[in-house]
């Protein structure tokens, strides 16, 4: 009976580690943060590989540049995210209850698929962690704003929220 249970720990063991050193998928996780009246965006592109942070000047002659990069990212978080499933997600998720604030429009790629996700003022338990990881990253002047906790009240104090599935079935 030891030695069974021996062989299963050891089982046990090779398995957890053969999954920790599989390589991780490629993805990419963008979002764009805009500052309409200085009339500019931050975009901020996540892959497996990198983080970059690029300044993209909306007026005319301005040129993008590349404001920060690191390969320098924790592979458990990075492994998590290349596991995001995009059919799972939905096209839009709203907090009704609020009218202005963190508007995000989410890029994700895997694969051939591309699946685009606004969030209107909501805490998402897969994609918000994603920005709490950039911003961990990121020197503070590259900081997008996304407040965990003030998210999760205004949720917990609304009971009016708009998931839609499909854009396409908005005005249907």
């Amino acid at each position: 009976m030891p030695k069974s249970i021996g062989i299963l720990i050891s089982l046990s063991i090779s398995l957890l580690f053969s999954c920790k050193s599989e390589p991780i998928r490629p993805f990419e996780f963008s979002v764009n943060d805009y500052n309409y009246a200085s009339a500019y965006s931050m975009a901020y592109k996540l892959t497996e590989r990198e983080l970059t942070i690029t300044f993209r000047g909306e007026l005319e002659g301005e040129s993008d540049s590349l404001l920060f990069s690191t390969s320098d990212l924790p592979k458990s978080k990075i492994r998590r995210i290349s596991s995001i499933k995009l059919d799972s997600l939905n096209d839009i998720y709203m907090n009704n209850c609020v009218s202005d604030g963190d508007v995000k429009m989410v890029g994700l790629k895997k694969d051939s698929v591309i699946k685009f996700v606004q969030l209107n003022n909501y805490y998402h338990p897969e994609l918000s962690p994603v920005f709490e990881m950039i911003n961990e990253l990121v020197p503070d002047k590259f900081k997008m704003y996304h407040d965990k906790k003030d998210l999760k009240e205004k949720m917990k104090n609304c009971d009016s929220f708009n998931i839609i599935r499909n854009r396409e079935e908005i005005g249907k």
